[in-house]
């Protein structure tokens, strides 16, 4: 990660400015109290440092540049608002039962600096703190009996951490004292040595921040401030640099250097994709303010922009993309030089078109379409009639196959193939198909002579020609306007010959399955007539039917 070292003066002093995300840290190189550097963080910058993992951690100590000595961070012990229960769930306690708590007097004391677990004390009943370690009885939460929380002494002496370990394996956990009714339950049990309850004390961020990361030296936190002139417990934290590594409790009046803090702006709310192509991608996200501008970074590359004037969503379109892919997005929010954290969203680019969309083979009742497959993560739906198919990449080259069946015989469809990648769709392919249409009914021979055949068959509709093989010829038949069958004469054949008549319906280019007749010419006859006239004989031949 890079990061900016900046010099600026305060007071005199050098400070040093070193930047993760969220948080950008800045090294003050004055000496003051805990509680004065804490005042000085926040009136020039955010807090004092609050550090929620190791990459903050590293930050801090970029912060500081060749300093060897403690520098104050905002870790301390806040003994009002950092004591915990056990028992961490928030729907087990109602309004203000978090926060009832039965201290004795002077309590709680945090004897050098090092009692922060709680435990009812033997001779009054009230809460003390005490040393984690210390050996005492504890009381256990075992649940509810008719609506009543049910408790259990355990007279076996454990430490607190213990003790937890043992309700939790046991029972539930250790006890948590909701209000003075069952503080009062608890008083009652016949103990007559100091208890543990689930009650323990945590450090506390200046800020309020609820991290738990902790990065403290070897024997750390001991409760006790490296100065044995100082008279006060250590109830605050100083982050090592040099020699030294790690965190160390201190006394919270010694003077020593300190880190800052300065969040940096909130990310943008609602980054997302609204429309996508095959070659771009268009990001959407919410304005934050007048002030804040943006920067986009995808590929290793940023692109800054500006916020707009207006109200309204940013809009963004990133182009020059590949088809069918998914990219990887990063937006950060800028004010006066800081970034926030940055959020992330995966987007993608519309699949292309399916190629080679064609009708391969049909019937009366289907249509069998084919396309070429495009890659294994492209998958397809088919929209016929209002109804969407779901079509899955198969294994394999190779083009796909999909058969349309349920359909009319001789009617023309339209469907729309549509890439899909990731639920996002090309703009979809469409073609027209047709079924192929129904052979004509009552194909008949209806007249013939010695030189010809007529032929007979119904009507379809108006859309439906006919072609008629002879011979190996083929002749085009329209389908006239008008009811009735229609009549067709094949002339110039062979008297008393039998011929074989194959007819096809035609829709759109298609043909039916054929239907076949064979029909039959007529015979040649010879008759002798006497002419009384020229009172002589002649032969004339009539043509007879069979």
């Amino acid at each position: 990660m890079e990061r900016w070292l900046i010099f600026i003066g305060l007071t005199g002093a050098l400070l040093q400015v070193s930047f993760a995300k969220p948080y950008y840290y800045y090294f003050v190189n004055t000496s003051l109290t805990w509680t004065d550097a804490q005042a000085v963080c926040r009136r020039n910058y955010t807090d004092l440092a609050t550090i929620e993992n190791e990459a903050d951690d590293e930050d801090v100590k970029m912060s500081s540049l060749n300093y060897t000595g403690k520098a104050w961070i905002g870790l301390y012990d806040e003994f009002v608002d950092s004591w915990k229960w056990s028992l961490n769930d928030s729907s087990f306690y109602g309004p203000g039962e978090l926060t009832f708590r039965d201290w004795d007097t002077g309590q709680p004391s945090n004897h050098e600096g090092d009692e922060k677990c709680i435990g009812l004390y033997e001779l009054t009943g009230k809460w003390h703190d005490y040393t984690c370690s210390d050996l005492f009885h504890f009381v256990c939460y075992n649940g509810t009996v008719n609506d009543t929380s049910s408790f259990v002494l355990v007279r076996e002496p454990k430490s607190w951490t213990d003790a937890q370990t043992y309700c939790r394996e046991n029972y539930i956990d250790l006890a948590s004292v909701r209000n003075m009714t069952e503080n009062e339950k608890i008083q009652s049990l016949p103990r007559s040595k100091n208890v543990w309850i689930g009650l323990y004390g945590e450090k506390s961020w200046s800020d309020g921040n609820p991290s738990l990361f902790r990065n403290w030296a070897t024997g750390q936190p001991n409760g006790f401030a490296s100065n044995p002139l100082l008279s006060v417990g250590a109830t605050c934290t100083a982050a090592a640099f040099g020699n030294q590594e790690g965190w160390f409790d201190e006394d919270c009046t010694l003077t020593i250097p300190f880190i800052c803090y300065r969040r940096g702006p909130e990310n943008a709310n609602g980054f997302r994709q609204i429309a996508g192509d095959e070659t771009s991608i268009t990001l959407q996200w919410d304005k934050i303010n007048n002030n804040t501008n943006f920067v986009l970074l995808f590929n290793g590359t940023e692109t800054f922009i500006s916020a707009p004037d207006g109200d309204g969503p940013l809009t963004h379109t990133v182009s020059s993309l590949t088809a069918g892919t998914k990219y990887t997005f990063t937006l950060f929010s800028e004010f006066e030089n800081l970034r926030s954290n940055g959020v992330k969203t995966s987007a993608i680019t519309a699949p292309a078109n399916a190629n080679g969309l064609r009708q391969s083979a049909e019937n009366e009742t289907s249509i069998t379409l084919q396309w070429d497959k495009i890659n294994n993560d492209t998958n397809f739906v088919l929209l016929f009639n209002g109804t969407e198919t779901f079509i899955s990449a198969p294994d394999g080259d190779g083009p796909l196959t999909h058969i349309v069946s349920s359909l009319t015989a001789g009617t023309k469809y339209t469907f729309t193939l549509f890439s899909v990648f990731e639920n996002l769709r090309s703009n979809g392919v469409q073609i027209s198909a047709v079924t192929a249409p129904a052979n004509a009914n009552g194909l008949r021979q209806s007249a013939e002579n010695e030189t010809s055949i007529t032929l007979q068959w119904d009507k379809i509709n108006n859309s439906t020609n006919f072609v008629l093989l002879f011979n190996g010829t083929e002749t085009f038949i329209s389908a006239p306007d008008g009811d009735g069958p229609l009549t067709h004469t094949v002339s110039s054949l062979t008297a008393g010959t039998k011929y074989t008549f194959t007819l096809f319906s035609v829709f759109e280019n298609i043909r039916s399955r054929e239907v076949s007749i064979t029909a039959t010419t007529g015979k040649m006859r010879f008759l002798t007539s006497v002419d009384v006239c020229a009172e002589s004989s002649t032969s004339k031949y009539y043509g007879l039917n069979g």
